[in-house]
């Protein structure tokens, strides 16, 4: 799940693997899947979220040109603090997630289309306008890699897309090595070479990333929370939270409530 955060007012402070940041108004931070993150308490300040899978994207994937990166390669590739962004994409990016906004307030007839065809102009403005971090080159140097390229990216888009439908369930590393018709080895070894992490830690990320969104957006029950998510034990679920955010469920929610 990518999740935009668009301040609107005052100062946010937050952090996104380990790393704190300063967020002023105006200003437009990207999350992508897998990435951790956390809220700290931030009084006088107003923020946009705006959250999506690319799983949304799914039947859109022939508008994409061969030899364009990949959805999941761009967004791992661009910069992604509006700081070091040209003005002009800024004050773009600004409406139309303005324009989402307003969109899911009013709920008017047709409006999930129309916050989808938004969601596809952020991703042209990427596209064309957002600069890539330089560290990440988005294109293969040939085409020998570019074809390794493009089948690793695949199974990765398959591996991630499978993981969106089923992070709710009892997924274990067996099962998403059958699915991918590898063994849990190879599986293993595939991931952590072509991901940086292992796909248990993967999907507790992403887990977590759900489970915040849920403390964030909805006002249930902490065990129904972890139930959501994909945690069969509420006292597992206590350990990784406050592990991973360093606090527990509840206090991460009242730290948010009344800033979002």
């Amino acid at each position: 799940m990518v999740e935009i955060i668009y301040v609107t007012r005052g100062v946010l402070h937050l952090g996104v693997n380990d790393v704190p940041i300063v967020m002023r108004a105006g200003e437009i931070q990207f999350i992508n899947a897998g990435e951790t993150h956390y809220f700290l308490a931030s009084p006088n300040s107003e923020r946009l979220v705006v959250q999506f899978d690319f799983f949304l994207f799914h039947d859109d994937e022939a508008l994409q040109i061969n030899g364009q990166p990949g959805l999941r390669q761009i967004f791992s590739t661009m910069l992604t603090n509006s700081r070091q962004w040209p003005e002009h994409v800024t004050a773009a990016m600004q409406r139309l997630l303005l324009n989402i906004h307003e969109e899911d307030e009013q709920k008017a007839v047709g409006y999930k289309y129309l916050i989808k065809a938004r969601l596809l102009e952020v991703i042209a403005l990427i596209y064309r306008d957002i600069p890539l971090n330089a560290h990440s080159p988005a294109r293969p140097l040939d085409a020998t890699v570019a074809f390794k390229s493009e089948k690793t990216l695949a199974r990765l888009d398959k591996i991630f897309s499978y993981v969106e439908n089923h992070y709710h369930e009892s997924l274990t590393l067996d099962d998403i090595s059958e699915y991918m018709g590898f063994n849990a080895a190879y599986f293993t070894r595939f991931f952590k070479s072509n991901t940086g992490t292992t796909f248990v830690r993967f999907l507790q990320n992403y887990r977590l990333n759900k489970a915040k969104w849920l403390l964030l957006n909805e006002d249930i029950p902490i065990s129904e929370v972890a139930e959501r998510v994909g945690f069969n034990c509420v006292k597992t679920f206590h350990h990784v939270f406050k592990q991973d955010a360093g606090m527990a469920p509840r206090k991460y929610k009242k730290s948010i409530s009344g800033i979002k």
